[in-house]
């Protein structure tokens, strides 16, 4: 199909007149609009790659093309805008681990790419809301296109998976909307996103919105739910797939697909569009791409795990330590049962930390683990000293927790008989849970 860029700045506005309802033809033009962009962010996406290697090796790099929901919505949020012109069709993804990585791979971008318009630091100056991170558009000179590239590091980058997994989870909008989608919750992530100390206000506002949206317990759970089935998806596909489909629903375990041709993907994205134009789906391709690599880099549509779960651990503890030395006993009780849930998503993790094992079924004492392949007694020996080690670190980590309670015990008045049960009940489950349990290793046909 033949177009012009004025096709396009035209399909905006038809796009704004009828509220982002799109016919048949329209649909088809703004999908070969999208394709138009595959090469040009191919071949940046492979330029940028040997520059990521030079500064970090161990950094993730991936490209997406926008999905068409949210073009069709950014045209709806910013009628102005010409479609024709919207800098971030194409986009590159790169995370590093330090700022200082950060600032000198900008460095090389802008030495080795012609760069079209303005860079937004949003490390120097963060959004209301809290995000961090550098965009900058690089130009693809022979085919006259804008790629944008996101420069973040891993901190920046969990920061703004969560609040998407937030979006997913409470069906809101703050990475479009930011603070005025839903106060509570974007002044909730924009508190966790600070690297100062928080006030008393501010521990109270996080621990307010932990409370009312079940926050940690509602996401422990979907984590729970979608680890195991996504990585059995994931030990399926082929060794050399790099490009990859993700269908993520709140309703159901997301679906992972590999795909070694990127046309074949591309022509399944829109397949897919075409019959649910709500899904969640996007097309993405990473290099040298892992189980682990897939999970940070689109942990709003792998659900499966988020680094938040283990940063949090340490605010629910001084949460806790708060409201018992304000005899607030009832909040304290709330606080540990989260806690606990924490506890138990934890063990989790650490029993499905190696990329080709899943739990296949589970007992009160055993545990049963699988992969696709036959695991060496050698191998076998390595998971069960790496599982146990973790188990530990942790039973020693939930003691010095405990033993900060009972000191408090010791030097308040109002320690009664049920404050002493309800501890004793929860602490000897976390204790339960974290024994080592009887590992087996078995060989999954269904895998």
């Amino acid at each position: 199909m033949e177009y012009s860029g004025g096709d396009i700045r035209r399909l905006g506005e038809r796009i704004v007149q009828n509220k982002g309802e799109i016919g048949s033809k329209d649909l088809e033009l703004l999908q070969n609009y999208r394709k138009s962009f595959t090469e040009p962010l191919t071949e940046s996406f492979n330029s940028l790659t040997q520059i990521k290697n030079k500064v970090d090796r161990q950094g993730i790099i991936a490209f997406r093309l926008k999905r068409i929901k949210t073009i069709i919505n950014k045209v709806l949020r910013k009628p102005d805008m010409q479609l024709n012109r919207m800098g971030d069709i194409a986009g590159i993804r790169i995370i590093v681990r330090t700022e200082i990585q950060l600032y000198k791979l900008l460095d090389l971008i802008i030495n080795n790419f012609e760069i079209s318009g303005k860079i937004r630091d949003y490390c120097k100056n963060p959004k209301p809301i809290g995000y961090k991170g550098i965009h900058i558009y690089v130009k693809d000179t022979r085919k006259n296109k804008r790629i944008e590239v996101q420069l973040r590091t891993i901190e920046n980058h969990n920061w703004a998976t969560l609040v998407e997994i937030t979006d997913v989870l409470y069906d809101t909008r703050l990475k479009e909307l930011g603070y005025k989608n839903n106060l509570e919750l974007g002044k909730f992530h924009g508190l966790i996103s600070r690297d100062i100390d928080l006030t008393t206000e501010q521990a109270e506002h996080i621990y307010n919105v932990l409370n009312k949206y079940n926050y940690i317990t509602k996401l422990s759970r979907v984590f729970r739910n979608n680890n195991n089935e996504v990585k059995k998806q994931w030990i399926n596909v082929k060794p050399r797939s790099r490009y990859f489909l993700i269908e993520s629903s709140l309703n159901s375990v997301p679906k992972l697909e590999g795909f070694t041709d990127y046309f074949k993907a591309e022509e399944e994205y829109f397949k897919r569009y075409k019959e649910d134009q709500e899904a969640l789906i996007v097309l993405t391709a990473i290099h040298k791409p892992s189980f682990e690599q897939i999970s940070i880099a689109y942990a709003n549509y792998i659900l499966s795990y988020h680094k938040f779960m283990d940063d949090i651990e340490a605010i629910l503890r001084e949460l806790a330590i708060e409201a018992l030395e304000v005899n607030k006993k009832s909040r304290f009780r709330k606080i540990f049962k989260t806690y606990e849930e924490l506890q138990a998503n934890a063990i989790f993790q650490i029993f499905t930390s190696a990329e080709e094992i899943f739990i296949n079924q589970s007992a009160e004492n055993k545990l049963i683990l699988s992969s696709n392949k036959r695991i060496s007694t050698k191998k076998q020996k390595e998971l069960r000293k790496q599982i146990e080690l973790e188990l530990r670190r942790k039973g020693q980590s939930h003691a010095v927790f405990i033993k900060k309670i009972l000191e408090l015990e010791g030097n308040k008045t109002f320690w009664n008989i049920r404050n002493r049960k309800f501890l004793n009940k929860h602490s000897k489950r976390v204790k339960k849970r974290l024994q080592a349990l009887t590992v087996e290793f078995t060989t999954s046909n269904s895998a």
